[in-house]
């Protein structure tokens, strides 16, 4: 079964390590669509602002197989326990849609995914 996602990118690092995930996630999805990157402060109002991107895209895998295959990724990148103490993010992929299922309804609402899903969307 196809499944269709929505997936919200974000780093506090630095932008490559959002072009390299985008990089990454176009080889493994299929109707793969990006936003541009852009900037936001953090959504908690703590801490330095975000590079974030938007995309959209199919995958054959189920949620969870995916979902930690993502969370791999970004140990791999180096989000680890350290950063997460110094409050550094260097990428932070998350499902916010999975089939028309709103898995993360706070992400949905906040300005960092509302700003690169809109263009999209509305492509659709």
């Amino acid at each position: 079964m196809v499944s269709k996602i929505v997936l919200s990118l974000g780093s506090n690092c630095d932008a490559d390590y959002v072009a390299q995930a985008l990089k990454w996630l176009k080889s493994l999805l299929s109707d793969f669509k990006a936003s541009s990157l852009y900037e936001t402060p953090p959504a908690k109002g703590v801490g330095r602002s975000y590079i974030n991107a938007v995309i959209t895209g199919s995958t054959q895998s189920a949620y969870e197989p995916f979902n930690r295959q993502l969370k791999e990724y970004e140990e791999l990148a180096g989000r680890d326990q350290s950063c997460r103490e110094a409050g550094l993010v260097p990428i932070d992929i998350d499902i916010v849609i999975w089939n028309d299922d709103i898995i993360r309804p706070w992400d949905y609402r906040q300005n960092f995914f509302k700003i690169g899903y809109a263009p999209i969307k509305a492509s659709d």
